[in-house]
């Protein structure tokens, strides 16, 4: 889900569906041409949106998930820079090659003034926010912190997006980036191979997912290949 970098005031509905901890919950809202490079200030609240709320929660309600600001800018992201300023620092922030921002403003930067410098084009630049499992990727993985991690995303998501949150679509799946194929084991030892993701959107086409609601009492959950990332999301794709 999109988010136009350099909105002047929050409106209401294009908040909520940026949430995002229902990545597929709306379209991609369309973005323009990319034009001449410019340099925008804006509030570091307002460039991550519906971030301080998801750090003001207790940690314990949200152990189990990240949230992934990603910067998408078309052409492109070569050139781009983000830059948090706070107390009279400066920090550059990363945009990693997936254009994933690293590190993100704390709770006490976002609720203390601290403000974001874009350098990239005036247009053709949004936000696209991701919900990510924290548990460490490995080639067998227990099932139950995964099964927490979707309960707890749509926990947050109701919390942090109010009202307008029960409008989206309820996550229920996990899809586990770039492991090839995946099988999960039931109590009785039995084993079943999990679909896969069939055309490229929010992940590669071929990503095996996981309904942990379509599997009562599996156990773990194996790949061929270690996962780069677990997103959480609401539908195959």
């Amino acid at each position: 889900m999109d988010l136009p970098m350099f909105v002047k005031a929050a409106k209401p509905a294009l908040l909520a569906a940026a949430l995002c901890l229902t990545p597929a919950a709306a379209g991609l809202i369309p973005v323009s041409a990319v034009a001449q490079q410019t340099q925008r200030e804006i509030s570091a609240d307002q460039a991550f949106p519906f971030l301080s709320k998801f750090l003001a929660l207790p940690t314990s309600e949200r152990d189990e998930i990240t949230v992934a600001y990603i910067l998408k800018i078309k052409g492109g992201t070569q050139g781009a820079s983000i830059v948090l300023k706070h107390n009279g620092q400066s920090q550059k922030l990363n945009i990693g090659g997936d254009g994933r921002i690293t590190p993100l403003p704390t709770l006490a930067q976002l609720r203390g003034g601290a403000t974001v410098v874009v350098n990239g084009p005036e247009k053709g630049v949004s936000m696209r926010v991701r919900v990510y499992a924290t548990e460490t990727p490995a080639k067998t993985m227990t099932v139950a912190p995964l099964a927490k991690a979707v309960t707890q995303s749509n926990s947050v998501m109701r919390k942090v997006g109010g009202v307008l949150a029960l409008t989206q679509p309820k996550l229920d799946r996990l899809y586990f980036v770039g492991s090839g194929n995946a099988r999960v084991t039931m109590a009785d030892g039995s084993q079943k191979v999990l679909p896969k993701s069939a055309v490229d959107d929010a992940y590669p086409a071929g990503t095996p997912y996981l309904v942990p609601s379509e599997h009562p009492g599996a156990v773990s959950v194996s790949f061929d290949a270690t996962p780069s990332k677990i997103g959480i999301d609401d539908r195959a794709k």
